[in-house]
C-alpha cells in the first residue's frame, strides 16, 4: 500500500513540471470580417433560394445541397 502511494506521489511531482501542450489561440474576426462573410453566406442562400423557386430543389448540384444542410445545420 506504501509503494503504491509513493508511485502516486512521484507521478504526480513529475506531471508536476511536465510542459503542457500549447492551446492553439483562436483568431477573433473584426465586425467588418463578420458583416462580409454573412453577407455572401446569405448571397448564396438567396441565390439558391431562388434557383429552387424557378427549376425546383432537384436543381441543385450536390454542393448546393450541402451548403442548404450545413446552414440548416448550424442554425
Amino acid at each position: 500500500m506504501k509503494a503504491y502511494m509513493v508511485a502516486n506521489m512521484i507521478n504526480w511531482f513529475k506531471n508536476l513540471f511536465k510542459s503542457k501542450p500549447n492551446k492553439v489561440k483562436k483568431r477573433f474576426i473584426s465586425d467588418d470580417e463578420f458583416n462580409d462573410m454573412r453577407k455572401r453566406r446569405e448571397d448564396k442562400m438567396n441565390s439558391i433560394l431562388e434557383k429552387i423557386s424557378k427549376k425546383g430543389y432537384d436543381s441543385l448540384s450536390q454542393h448546393e445541397k450541402n451548403f442548404l444542410n450545413n446552414y440548416k445545420n448550424n442554425l
